[in-house]
């Protein structure tokens, strides 16, 4: 026999985020988001305890004990085994499963990209993402079975989840899945006692870690900082000059009125946002052409013909991806360099829209013939009209920046600054301005 110890970890999402599958869509499936939500077999969100273990691994391999706490497969290094052999290192820590609670429904999100010569939205590129709000709950519980109720790798495990900082699910580098570890209980259970067997005989699942669970990490009392800082020390506040509107695609029916109204893009909270995909996007864009106007290499990253480079400052600074998994100035033979791209270094923020007031703004097409209204051509938009946004971006400290790519993109966010570069629908027509 041996101890048990059962740990509940408790985290929570400070974004919007999840882990998404696509590979649960069907022929059936039009209706849905093209990313719909990971699901249980009762139709419930779901998180992969999978997801978890891969990203607290890493955060392990950081200080070399991956193997030690996690297991591994890998070659025999000759001390082991014969490097002919494969050696299977099992896992003495367990990933029980996950739950989650969340505060309110999932919403649904869409996006688009920008061709960067037409300045408009990219064809075929619309795609939608369902997401789990913030304060969104996550339990997890771990299972770590040593011959004594004190062991050396249980308070590894305990320290290794103090330092711990996951991210949920994809769109990382636009703010999603970022959580905070609220708090660890342990319960130990000595199945060598009457006490523990029968605790342990009796109960299961997460009534294994019950009252008498000992907390041993406490984010109230967390002194690890975070390990993303500002890019440029603090965040940098906007105000809107005219209107702005960055829709959901949503279309809200108005009793009474001749037309419905393409709404604004809301958080959780029903707070008018712009969205940390609006941000990476038009800045990135603002960054390829700053560069390319003075003769440095940038590459053209959304249009026609054209694709990542991989290798300029920008893809490494924003990051890159290819659907063909193919960089593009990869050899078409050339099997060895395949990849579906890399993530980015720098992170943007959800952004709210604060003291703004919202309004219906009224359009008409006009006829190029007769000069008037064209007829059944009348459509409303919400737009927020004056107010802040903050925008945040951030960045591991441990990962530095490219020169080049930090002034391209100071040089883009003055140009936002000054009105030369808007956001949002509009902007060529009096909206977008901040």
């Amino acid at each position: 026999m041996s101890v048990a110890h059962i740990l509940r970890a408790e985290l929570e999402l400070v974004t919007a985020g999840a882990v998404t599958a696509p590979e649960s869509l069907t022929i059936g499936s039009v209706l849905r988001p093209d990313l719909p939500l990971a699901r249980d077999g009762w139709g419930d969100p779901y998180l992969p305890a999978t997801s978890l273990a891969g990203s607290l691994r890493r955060q392990a391999g950081l200080t070399g004990r991956a193997e030690a706490l996690f297991g591994n497969v890998r070659p025999g290094d000759g001390t082991d085994a014969p490097e002919s052999e494969t050696v299977a290192i099992a896992s003495p820590v367990r990933f029980l499963g996950t739950r989650l609670e969340l505060p309110q429904p999932p919403e649904t999100r869409h996006r688009t990209a920008t061709d960067r010569h037409r300045a408009a939205a990219q064809p075929k590129t619309l795609h939608s993402r369902e997401l789990m709000p913030p304060g969104t709950k996550i339990l997890l519980w771990l299972r770590l079975d040593t011959p004594y109720p004190d062991a050396p790798l249980l308070d590894e495990l305990v320290d290794l989840l103090a330092t711990w900082h996951p991210v949920i699910g994809r769109g990382r580098t636009t703010g999603h899945g970022q959580t905070i570890l609220t708090r660890v209980l342990k319960r130990t259970i000595d199945l060598d006692s009457a006490d523990g067997l029968r605790h342990w005989l009796l109960n299961g699942g997460p009534e294994l870690v019950d009252e008498h669970a000992a907390i041993v990490y406490d984010h109230e009392k967390d002194t690890v900082p975070n390990p993303l800082t500002e890019l440029f020390g603090q965040p940098m506040q906007f105000s809107v000059a005219d209107a702005l509107h960055i829709g959901n695609g949503a279309f809200l029916d108005r009793p009474g009125r001749r037309t419905g109204v393409f709404t604004v893009l809301r958080d959780h909270d029903d707070l008018p946002i712009v969205p940390g995909t609006t941000w990476k996007g038009v800045l990135r864009s603002r960054c390829e052409f700053i560069l390319r106007s003075v003769g440095l290499d940038a590459c053209s990253s959304v249009g026609e013909n054209t694709g990542p480079c991989s290798t300029c400052a920008l893809c490494t600074t924003f990051g890159w991806t290819e659907n063909s998994g193919t960089p593009r100035n990869t050899p078409p033979d050339d099997e060895t360099t395949k990849s579906t791209g890399a993530r980015g270094l720098l992170v943007f923020a959800d952004t709210v829209i604060r003291d703004g007031t919202r309004r219906i703004r009224n359009h008409v097409a006009l006829d190029r013939i007769f000069g008037g209204a064209a007829k059944g051509a009348l459509y409303s938009h919400e737009t927020v009209e004056g107010g802040t946004v903050t925008v945040s971006i951030r960045h591991d400290r441990e990962k530095p920046i490219p020169d080049l790519a930090r002034a391209a993109l100071l040089l883009a966010l003055d140009d936002l600054a000054t009105g030369r570069l808007g956001i949002g629908a509009g902007t060529t027509r009096g909206q977008g301005t901040l």
